[in-house]
């Protein structure tokens, strides 16, 4: 069977949540409905862009239960279960295990820096041991050991897919992508690399951006798959102005943003603190000279 599971364009899905951190339902049911209605192929929920390890399981159960609710049969999620403290990952991941996942995923763990190449690669085989799903690790820029050995000691690991790969060298990318003859299902992160994470051979990505422009990332898979790369190019370029707008401000930003498209972003926890009315009035107006907002079909 092929480790390939995952193909096209899915949202590292904002988590949108009170100040009582209980989920904003109706919130995640427009995110999930526009998303889907603009091609995406299905959610990671709870990892970095859901602001993982800053917030309590509580909250995190009741997001993955929402979307797991309002996507339709057929959508395939990915729960990132890392967090601060092995005995949450262990709830997160058995909470995986009862609601139903498509894969499971992880950072490294916390303090990366504080544990060697092969504790880091015995974390993923203890997860992997846990988990029902197929499990996706991460290759970010906090790994110090050689990618393209950790990620053949990954796939090795019964139950381990592949990768979420988040650095921005290509290179790396394309010899982890050879590992197993290319059976390894490959995720690219950077948002403003997609074509690149493409021309190297990912199988499709995981992004913030996807959020709130998911046609625009559609339609960049879409046209590199059908050979049209600088169709894809110049999607790419728009979706950049999106990154342009709204890069070096915090998540809370980011999250505000879906003001736009109509869906209220409730609260970011401390010590985040949310976006002046005229702060977003210029990155609105921003993404506006860029056609941003037109790509989101306003």
């Amino acid at each position: 069977m092929s480790n390939i599971l995952f193909e096209g364009i899915y949202a590292a899905t904002f988590s949108i949540y009170d100040e009582n951190m209980n989920v904003k339902r109706d919130s995640v049911e427009k995110l999930v409905n526009y998303n889907l209605k603009n091609g995406l192929k299905g959610f990671y929920v709870g990892g970095n862009t859901g602001e993982c390890t800053v917030l309590p399981n509580k909250t995190r159960k009741q997001m993955l239960e929402a979307v797991k609710e309002f996507a339709p049969a057929g959508t395939q999620i990915m729960a990132h279960v890392g967090a601060g403290h092995l005995e949450d990952v262990e709830d997160l991941i058995r909470h995986a295990n009862e609601v139903g996942v498509d894969a499971i995923a992880s950072l490294p763990p916390s303090l990366t820096s504080y544990y060697n190449s092969e504790e880091i690669v015995d974390y993923y085989r203890y997860i992997a041991s846990l988990s029902k799903s197929p499990v996706l690790s991460y290759v970010t820029p906090v790994l110090t050991c050689d990618v393209v050995w950790f990620a053949k000691q990954i796939l090795a690991i019964e139950n381990v897919i592949g990768l979420k790969v988040s650095i921005p060298n290509y290179y790396a990318f394309e010899r982890m992508k050879m590992v197993n003859n290319g059976d390894i299902n490959i995720l690219n992160g950077p948002d403003e690399c997609l074509v690149s994470g493409l021309a190297m051979g990912a199988d499709g990505a995981v992004g913030t951006t996807y959020n709130l422009m998911p046609a625009t990332a559609v339609k960049i898979f879409e046209d590199f798959k059908k050979g049209d790369v600088q169709a894809a190019l110049k999607g790419q370029n728009k979706l950049n102005r999106l990154v342009d707008a709204v890069l070096g401000n915090n998540l809370a930003t980011w999250k505000a943003v879906m003001d736009v498209i109509g869906i209220d972003p409730g609260y970011t926890v401390a010590p985040a603190q949310m976006p002046s009315k005229e702060k977003m009035a210029g990155i609105i107006k921003q993404l506006e000279a860029a056609g941003c907002l037109e790509e989101m079909h306003l």
